[in-house]
């Protein structure tokens, strides 16, 4: 059996699909060129096909997919607050209304300072507007000093959450109000496994809803390890594991802590917004001798 024949005819396969995600628009604004430019940074042989891998089962995420899981996590969300009994007859739009049980909802990004969103949060606050029911007055950026009566709940709302560090702080500082009174919940599109674990532990008193769910087994090390398993990788003398940090240590210097991104995760997502730090360096960081695939 020729190997190399066999890997080339991988790579043409491998690209002809990375393509046709690009082409029909399943991952617009992504375009081939710009996948183009990031694939030719590898080197031929197992560089290039981990490449190849990675662009394959990248979770991509467009504005429209983002809205749609973010919907379900709300629906779920507003109809936790209201008896179960009457959940089967109410739509959960009237939940968020205000229609049902004398609730008021109010809503906000998480922050990352004391005076506005990151870049997420703003993204967020634009797609807020699509999917629920939402005035001016609905959208705020609560502090430690908030206080809810009893008729309001609050939705803290985030793209997505991957190790739940960034929300432990939030929780434990300018969240606190949100700790201990089932007055509010925590609701993403995505939510890692890890994520969570770790907020469900330090906060069982703020429920989190999701539209999707991240295992570790659609994380990098767990997929180069099936990759190896089912002859995607044909190379005996390195893994796709080695095989990365190798490309990692060519391109960045010794300060590289994560390569993994962080969290050591290694998930393999992005939106058409940007890319979480929790995914692969390669994806989103950038150094003299490399351009990422997605800015930051």
């Amino acid at each position: 059996m020729d190997i190399n024949n066999n890997n080339s005819a991988d790579e043409l396969h491998l690209l002809r699909v990375i393509k046709s995600l690009n082409v029909t628009k399943i991952r617009s604004p992504m375009t081939f060129e710009q996948t183009k430019a990031w694939l030719n940074q590898f080197e031929k042989g197992p560089e290039k096909t981990l490449a190849l891998l990675i662009l394959r089962f990248l979770i991509y995420r467009t504005s429209d997919q983002l809205k749609s899981s973010l919907k379900q996590a709300f629906k779920d969300a507003a109809t936790s607050f209201i008896p179960h009994d009457i959940t089967f007859c109410v739509d959960w739009r009237s939940v968020l209304e205000g229609k049902v049980a004398d609730l008021e909802f109010s809503y906000g990004p998480v922050k990352q300072d004391d005076t506005r969103p990151g870049k997420s949060g703003e993204v967020i606050s634009r797609l807020l507007k699509h999917c629920i029911p939402l005035d001016g007055s609905q959208l705020i950026y609560p502090n430690a000093s908030t206080i809810l009566n009893k008729n309001q709940r609050y939705l803290l709302v985030d793209d997505g959450i991957y190790t739940g560090t960034q929300l432990s702080t939030f929780l434990q500082a300018e969240g606190s109000f949100m700790v201990g009174n089932g007055q509010s919940a925590i609701v993403v599109g995505f939510a890692h496994e890890d994520a969570i674990k770790n907020l469900g532990n330090r906060f069982p008193s703020v429920p989190i809803f999701y539209g999707e769910k991240i295992t570790k087994k659609e994380c990098f090390k767990a997929l180069s390890e099936d990759w190896v398993k089912n002859g995607l990788w044909q190379y005996p003398n390195i893994s796709p594991l080695d095989q990365y940090h190798l490309i990692v240590e060519r391109n960045f210097d010794s300060r590289v802590s994560n390569p993994l991104g962080f969290g050591d995760l290694g998930c393999m997502i992005a939106y058409d917004h940007g890319i979480p730090d929790n995914s692969l360096q390669l994806l989103w960081d950038k150094s003299d001798s490399w351009n990422p695939l997605f800015e930051r």
